[in-house]
This record gives C-alpha cells, sequence and structure tokens, in this order.
C-alpha cells in the first residue's frame, strides 16, 4: 500500500472497502439493486460488525471491476499488493448518487475528473454529467471527455436548440447529440462526424423526455 494511503488509517478490510465504495461515490443502496449484494451485509463489512470470508471479498472485487476499479483481492484482505486502479469504461455514463463522501487529493486525473464532476453537479440544480462513448460528436469532444449541463424539459426545448446536449429519450435510451428542430415542429438528434461508426447518425423525430444542453466540459490531463 502506498504511503498516502496509508495515512488514511486504512488499517482494517472494512476500512478498505469503504474507501472503494467512497472512489466511485456509490451508495450501499445502488450496489444492492444492481448487484444483489444486501446493503446490511455490505455495511456490516464496512464497519468490521461481520468477518468478510473469501468468497465475499471475491464478490467486491467483481462489483468494482464491473463499476471500473480494479483492485487485488489480497489488498482489500490484508492491505498488501497494487492500490486500487479507476478505469473507468468509456461506454459508461457517468451518475453520481447523492451519498457525499471525500475523494483521495492524491488520486490519479480520473478520480480527479470525477470529483470536478461532482462540483459541477453541486453548484447547478437539475445538473447531470455523461462520459462521451465514442467518436461521434468529434473533433469537437473525444471519448473519455465528461460533459455536464442542466435538465430542461418539454416547454423549454426551443431554448436549447442547436446546442450540444445530453439527451434522454422516453423510451429510456441516452444520448449525446446536437440537437435540431425541423419545420414540422420535430426534433431530430445528430451526429458531428460524418465518418463515425455509429449505424444512427441522425435520429428523426426523437421522443425526449428531458435534455441538458452542454455547459460544462473535462478533459483528461494527457
Amino acid at each position: 500500500m502506498s504511503q498516502a494511503l496509508l495515512q488514511r488509517n486504512l488499517d482494517t478490510p472494512g476500512a478498505r472497502l469503504k474507501y472503494l465504495r467512497s472512489i466511485l461515490r456509490l451508495t450501499r443502496a445502488y450496489i444492492e439493486k444492481k448487484y444483489k449484494l444486501p446493503e446490511i451485509t455490505l455495511k456490516s463489512w464496512e464497519n468490521s460488525m461481520i468477518k468478510i470470508s473469501k468468497n465475499g471479498i471475491k464478490r467486491c472485487v467483481a462489483v468494482y471491476k464491473n463499476e471500473g476499479l480494479i483492485v487485488d483481492e489480497s489488498w482489500i484482505a490484508d492491505g498488501k499488493g497494487l492500490d486500487p486502479t479507476v478505469r473507468l469504461s468509456l461506454g459508461h455514463y457517468f451518475a453520481m448518487p447523492s451519498e457525499i463522501v471525500n475523494l483521495p487529493i492524491d488520486a490519479d486525473d480520473e478520480v480527479a475528473m470525477m470529483r470536478d464532476a461532482q462540483e459541477f453537479r453541486d453548484r447547478y440544480a437539475n445538473a447531470v454529467v455523461m462520459i462521451v462513448s465514442n467518436d461521434e460528436m468529434s473533433p469537437q469532444y473525444r471519448a473519455g471527455d465528461y460533459v455536464g449541463g442542466r435538465l430542461r424539459y418539454s416547454n423549454e426545448f426551443d431554448k436549447i436548440v442547436n446546442k450540444d446536449c445530453i439527451i434522454y429519450l422516453k423510451d429510456g435510451g441516452q444520448y449525446f447529440r446536437r440537437l435540431f428542430k425541423d419545420s414540422l415542429g420535430r426534433f431530430n438528434l445528430a451526429c458531428l462526424n460524418p465518418m463515425g461508426r455509429t449505424a444512427e447518425p441522425i435520429i428523426f423525430d426523437a421522443d425526449i423526455e428531458s435534455a441538458a444542453a452542454v455547459i460544462w466540459v473535462r478533459r483528461k490531463d494527457e
């Protein structure tokens, strides 16, 4: 374990488990809903009320790996091995639960990007953040960029026409596209990159639930 993490008093498996969850800002309720790991069980492990078994550690490693956090079983068990590493999937849409936890100031830039995104969400009402997942909006945006905006609903869609938007459709679809309105009053969603790999560069007559024009962009420091 690095010196920086040693200073965080991660001296028990429970403390290390809680630290892992704090990096990704996940609630126990979210983990229970998505991975069927009971909230009370995870809480008991994190608070050292129940000793976590080897199978429990394997389960937690699998959960956090799926969320983009790479961690060794030995690191959870006894603090040995490589420190946890964030590797966010480019296809993972970024959403912050409301639970407030502290992120390590010594983390790499991917975690710093998460911290910046949280600050953006804290600053604006109805703020949303998404990770750009492909080349559909290049060259203005690159895969891995964080984009953010404030959600608007149908009575305000006209205010964000011709702008790049995070868009939520009524059927559950989520897109990052430029929003257009045609002469018939229909909203269409278009990519900026005509050479992109998407099978549907323009979505016509989109049934939009809500949309947020991008007012914030964060790129990795490379």
